[in-house]
This record gives structure tokens, sequence and C-alpha cells, in this order.
């Protein structure tokens, strides 16, 4: 089969390897798509280290063709969307409900081999079964759209409240597709014009530019913001934040800032703002729910991806990205849908 072979820090090539074998609680998916994202980018690059050498691709889509021994012969032929990350689920943190943060965890694309390939093979409970309706794109957003319920979750407001997303790349447009959905106001802060455009065209009621304190502060007070999204993944943006945060505001950190912020106490504790991290995805409730509303039609994730592109496109999109010159989110077709 082909294979996207990741042999060390930008240096990826397309490869012919064996098929990969199930083990007994395991399933062989045919891949149809696989979507990409910052953490793909960041393996490519060697900023985010993996084991070398490593297949990425961990938001994938397909059709389950071969099965081991203990999964049942009634899932050969399903259409299914992967849920990469495998808690262990016998450590304290997995009996807390709190497998997402598992230092046990398997993350396919990661740990293990990913999809950028023609199969995969993946534990048959991580293979969710989807309609055989849905569209190629949404199929292959729906790992993506998961992390944006996940943190939607997080912040715990009531229908029709206003919520700020800083940020509206992959993870955040998405959120603001699914916040929208679920009757949300969005004020979006972004300095992407194509992005800008993207999230008014999902609904939120302004698209903003802005990195000033006081007058996102003053956007966020007059909008009746109640809790905000720090989706940049930037310190810059997470600085903003925290300083521009009005009194009673629930901060959620969905991006991953890798430099130190600071925090003035004083306000914070006099403000009650509140801080929370928001990490992917709890299993199996938030992949459960997320395809639910996929295909209820409540949800359209892919609205926000580009058109499918075959494999051999793959490191350039993938040195695309890390320049910064995407504004959807890419996805790799390994065969037609």
């Amino acid at each position: 089969m082909r294979a996207a072979v990741l042999h060390g820090p930008c240096s990826l090539s397309i490869e012919r390897v064996p098929v990969p074998q199930p083990a007994s609680n395991e399933v062989v998916v045919a891949v149809d798509a696989v979507g990409l994202c910052g953490t793909d980018v960041h393996c490519y690059t060697g900023k985010r280290p993996v084991e070398y050498p490593m297949v990425l691709g961990h938001e994938i889509t397909g059709r389950i063709v071969a099965a081991g021994t203990n999964v049942p012969a009634r899932r050969l032929g399903e259409r299914v969307v992967v849920e990469p990350n495998i808690p262990c689920g016998r450590c304290e943190l997995c009996r807390r409900g709190l497998g997402r943060i598992c230092g046990h965890k398997q993350s396919i694309g990661l740990t293990r081999w990913g999809g950028l390939a023609d199969y995969v093979t993946v534990p048959e409970r991580f293979a969710w079964s989807i309609p055989e309706v849905l569209t190629l794109k949404d199929a292959a957003t729906i790992e993506p759209t998961a992390v944006a319920i996940h943190a939607l979750s997080c912040a715990e407001v009531e229908s029709g409240a206003t919520i700020a997303i800083i940020g509206c790349g992959g993870v955040g447009l998405l959120l603001a597709t699914v916040a929208i959905a679920q009757g949300h106001r969005v004020v979006a802060i972004e300095p992407n014009e194509t992005r800008r455009t993207a999230a008014l065209a999902a609904g939120a009621i302004c698209a903003l530019t802005t990195s000033d304190i006081q007058e996102a502060h003053s956007i966020f007070e007059q909008a009746g913001v109640v809790a905000i999204f720090e989706c940049a993944g930037l310190s810059v943006t997470t600085q903003l934040c925290l300083d521009a945060a009005p009194q009673g505001t629930r901060i959620i950190l969905v991006g991953l800032a890798t430099e130190d912020i600071t925090l003035n106490p004083l306000r914070f504790v006099r403000s009650e703002l509140e801080l929370r991290g928001a990490l992917i995805y709890e299993h199996p409730h938030d992949f459960a729910r997320t395809i639910n509303l996929i295909a209820s039609g409540k949800l359209a994730p892919g609205g926000t991806a580009s058109p499918p592109q075959p494999l051999e496109s793959l490191p350039v999109l993938l040195e695309a990205m890390a320049d910064g010159k995407l504004d959807a989110k890419p996805l790799i077709a390994l065969r037609s849908a």
C-alpha cells in the first residue's frame, strides 16, 4: 500500500509498505480521506517530536475491510470515522473521566502509524460507524469538530449566551460553527481577512482584527461576552484573553501556546475570572455526541474544509501550512468517495 512516511523533520516520502494486519481487537480501515491540522505540521517540522519512521494523520474516515478475531463480522464494510486518541481505561485519570490526559494514551498518527496511507489499523471500539449519507468533507471533519464540542462544553454557558473566539483557523472556525448551531452569539477576533469572512459567513455577529487590550475589553463588555476561547495557540493572544476579559468571564484555552504569559492575581480574583484548559475530547461521550449532531443535519462542519487533494500533494500542503499560507482546512483523499 501507499503511505506517507516521515523519516525526520521535513523528511517525508510516499512509499510502498505492507498492508497492516489487525490484532484480535482491531479493524483495518481503508482510508477515504484525512484532514490535516496544526499537530501534523508540528510533527512534520520536528517541533513536536515523534518516533521515526512515522505515518501522520489522525482525522480519518474510511471503511472497515478486515477485522481481528474478536471483532464481530457484521462490522465488515461499515463506513467509519476514527477516534484517534486511545486512553488506557485503567489509570486513576481514566477512572475520573479524564482519559484525554491519560499518561498511557496512544494516539494514532502520533505514537502509532496514522491514516495518511491506504490502510490503517484501529482498535474496534474507536472506529465509529457513520451514516452513508454524510459527505466526505463532513466525515473527515468529525474529529476536530469533537474538539470544538468538548471545548464549548467546558465553558458551561447557557444557550443564547455570547462568546468570543480568538483565532479562527481550523478549530476556531469549527468552534464558531458549533456554537452558532447551538444558539450562541459569537464575536470573532482574527487578523486574517479570509478567516474573518468565513467566521461571518458561519454566523458570527462580528469579526474584528484588534489586538488592543482596551478595545477588546470594550467590545467584549458591549457584546455581553461571558466566555472567551483562545484558539490561536499564541502567547500574545492568550495574554489578550486574560487582560481583556470582562468580570465574571470564563476563559477556555484550546490553543497550545508554548511561551509563558503573566497573570495579575489581584485583577483575576477581584474580577472572579476562571481559566480552564480544553484538550481534545473525552471517550466515548464527545465523539458520540458529535456524530449525532452531524448526522441529524444540525451541523455541517465540512464547510470549513477545502476540496480534497491527492496523497502526493501532502508535502506541499504541509509546507504551505507551516508557512501560514492556507486559510481553510486541507483534506487528503486516498480514494474516491
